[in-house]
């Protein structure tokens, strides 16, 4: 099956997007980015702000890439491995606050 051909509907989403109050500037943090049902609802709610997205699977993160281009961070996380390190490169620029 290609991923055209594959149809996901994330689990709880409305409920999901509403419990985080997305603000337009805000920094969010996918850490299982899977099938990116849950980003994509909070990258069309971002202008100024900032997408994290963290997955093991390359397929996921490649297609994350795709999806949001310069919109996200997509950050591949080694089996195993912590994701600490990337979040401290990527993580929020603080001299801007």
């Amino acid at each position: 099956m290609n991923e055209q051909e594959f149809v996901h509907r994330p689990v709880l989403l409305d409920e999901c997007i509403q419990a985080l109050a997305i603000r337009p500037e805000g920094i969010y943090l996918d850490g299982t980015l899977g099938r990116a049902g849950h980003s994509r609802e909070i990258a069309r709610r971002l202008t100024t702000g900032r997408l994290i997205c963290v997955d093991r699977d390359q397929a996921a993160l490649d297609a994350a890439f795709r999806k949001y281009g310069p919109a996200a961070t997509v950050l591949a996380m080694p089996h195993g491995g912590s994701t600490l390190p990337y979040l401290q490169d990527a993580g929020p620029d603080h001299s801007r606050t």
